[in-house]
């Protein structure tokens, strides 16, 4: 073996692997029902009211913050690390931290917009999923090394400056929210959606383990764009989100090129 070959072995981590124990099987296999019954009941839901057409002046939120992109993510963020806990893998980071920004963006919005249970939901959704964190046989690592990404960085800041404005309006419009919206938040469910891509994006942009993270943005914008100009959402803000998706798309397919080819 040369001096560079055992230099990159070293500096290499090898995933390691090994078949977890019945108990820890166990575990795993409750919490992650715990943890993946409540999205999963809610996407045959919403996806049943989409299909069907029940409360269509909803489809909108039903497509987005109150539904199906949501859901992706909560499942999403789970589904991964009860998978690499089943096998006896170590999630990777980016899993991790998609897991964590879920929650947390999910708990801040709460606090500032506590209404129609959704401080009930977080504590729910924080709770299983810190008891999937405790049956995994080895958690992910989330200290990684900061490094800017040139596509991704500037793509994160038009995010935050698009998203903002439109996490604090929702906010808002949830707090005055009476009859309906008081009690099934809508208002809050985009802005938890649209806080997540933009904190995904932020992290896909700063950290190279968390560079897949920006994907979420790419397909969460196209998506809300989409659906916005389809279910009469505002004009020209649905062009924008979807704009900004579509070139997130781009800047994911050119980073991914520019980084198999080094």
């Amino acid at each position: 073996m040369t001096t560079t070959e055992a230099t990159q072995k070293q500096t290499i981590p090898s995933v390691r692997s090994s078949r977890p124990s019945r108990g820890r099987r166990a575990a795993l296999a409750v919490t992650g029902f715990l943890a993946c019954a409540l999205p999963t009941v809610f996407t045959i839901n919403i996806t049943r009211m989409l299909l069907t057409g029940v409360e269509s002046d909803h489809q909108f939120h039903q497509l987005t913050g109150q539904g199906l992109i949501l859901m992706a993510l909560w499942l999403g963020s789970l589904v991964p690390l009860l998978r690499a806990g089943w096998a006896g893998r170590r999630p990777s980071t980016l899993q991790g931290l998609l897991h964590l920004t879920f929650m947390a963006t999910g708990t801040v919005c709460s606090v500032f917009a506590p209404g129609g249970g959704a401080p009930i939901l977080m504590g729910i959704i924080v709770l299983t999923g810190g008891l999937v964190w405790l049956a995994l046989p080895q958690r992910p690592r989330l200290r990684s090394p900061l490094q800017l990404d040139p596509i991704a960085a500037p793509l994160a800041l038009v995010a935050a400056a698009v998203f903002t404005p439109y996490v604090i309006a929702q906010e808002r419009l949830q707090n005055a929210a009476t009859g309906y919206h008081a009690q099934n938040p809508h208002y809050f469910d985009m802005a938890w959606m649209t806080l997540a891509l933009t904190v995904l994006c932020v992290l896909g942009a700063l950290l190279p383990a968390a560079r897949g993270l920006v994907a979420w943005l790419a397909a969460g914008a196209t998506v809300t764009g989409v659906a916005g100009l389809a279910f009469g959402e505002g004009t020209t803000w649905s062009l924008i989100v979807l704009a900004l998706g579509l070139a997130t798309t781009v800047g994911v397919a050119v980073g991914d090129r520019l980084r198999r080819s080094r």
